[in-house]
């Protein structure tokens, strides 16, 4: 029988290497090892059966991202902690539906709790109700827990199946708008900002780069000179050519030199590895800049809504945000008030 998961195998094991021990297991000891991961309440197992089955089961398979089995696992230990009064395997009625009410009630007070007495590790756990887009992302996870549990034979409970989101009381193109940097803003960031922290911030704020890509980018897929850089392995698993700023490139330049000064350094572009210790910096950055912290994803915001507003094409923000759609671009244009305004400027 397969025992518990380790922190050391879900970081060093590779996809298939982490369900290698899974998928071994005959139909009974796979049944057994679910029932016990839920009956005892053992998150780390439950993630490694979730796991398991997307990746052997999922829709992107092993090419699911690393973001999205971030967000899955700690999706599935925030609801393992609010769910103390529910039995995993035989859920009460309405279940479902409670949890996401409580989500968006912001009755999170087991999770706040936790943080503040330091045994949660990365973003502090921020009281109040969660964001629409969170919310479903949180029960995408627990979704997949009840997929993984009844592949695994361990129960045929699916709570979360027909649960509602509840309908969006602030208009998506409201909240889009305040979760971008103005261009104020971004000049008190940069003009605070250390060499590594003014690069983070324009490759989200000039170049649209997700956290992640900014973690993975490396010196031998940047062309400074040619004022273009490779993101290999974006959203999608897809790979594509971002254009650069003038003062993105000239800030990669100088920032390069100054890293081939030091020893060391293993090609990537940036000293820091993981997505909380950049959203940690820029939080900190946010702070001397006297500057309102809204995220890390903000920065992408807000170059995808100060292109929209320098050119009115939707076509260009899809192409250097990659959107999949033009659909995903039009958030921008409907961000934009200042459009607006301009246009009832006129009316008698």
């Amino acid at each position: 029988m397969a025992g518990p998961v380790t922190s050391l195998e879900l970081s060093s094991a590779s996809p298939l290497e982490r369900v290698e021990r899974l998928r071994r297991l005959d139909d009974a000891a796979l049944r057994r090892h679910a029932v016990r991961a839920a009956s005892e309440r053992d998150g780390d197992a439950l993630w490694e059966l979730v796991e398991a089955h997307l990746t052997l089961h999922g829709a992107s398979g092993v090419a699911t991202s690393a973001h999205t089995r971030r967000a899955y696992r700690r999706g599935i230990l925030d609801l393992v902690a609010l769910w103390q009064d529910e039995n995993l395997l035989r859920p009460s009625r309405d279940a479902g539906e409670h949890y996401v009410q409580r989500l968006r009630a912001g009755d999170r007070a087991p999770l706040v709790e936790d943080d503040a007495g330091g045994r949660r590790r990365g973003r502090r756990v921020k009281p109040g109700p969660l964001a629409p887009a969170t919310v479903q992302l949180k029960v995408a996870a627990a979704r997949a827990l009840y997929d993984a549990l009844a592949w695994a034979g361990a129960t045929d409970a699916d709570p979360f199946r027909d649960v509602r989101m509840g309908r969006q009381t602030t208009r998506a193109e409201d909240v889009q708008g305040a979760r971008s940097y103005t261009d104020y803003e971004l000049i008190e960031m940069l003009a605070a900002g250390e060499p590594q922290e003014r690069v983070i911030v324009l490759l989200g704020a000039h170049a649209g780069l997700r956290v992640s890509e900014m973690l993975r980018l490396r010196w031998d897929e940047v062309a400074a000179d040619k004022r273009e850089l490779l993101v290999r392995g974006g959203k999608g698993g897809k790979s594509a050519l971002v254009a650069l700023t003038p003062k993105l490139a000239g800030e990669l330049a100088g920032y390069r030199r100054a890293r081939l000064a030091q020893a060391g350094g293993d090609g990537r572009v940036l000293e820091l590895r993981s997505q909380y210790g950049v959203f940690n910096r820029v939080r900190r950055l946010c702070e001397r800049a006297e500057v309102t912290f809204k995220g890390v994803h903000a920065l992408r915001h807000s170059a995808g809504t100060r292109l929209y507003r320098q050119t009115g094409d939707l076509g260009q923000v899809q192409d250097h945000l990659r959107h999949a759609t033009l659909d995903m671009a039009r958030r921008y244009a409907r961000s934009d008030r200042r459009r607006l305004r301009r246009s009832l400027d006129g009316w008698e």
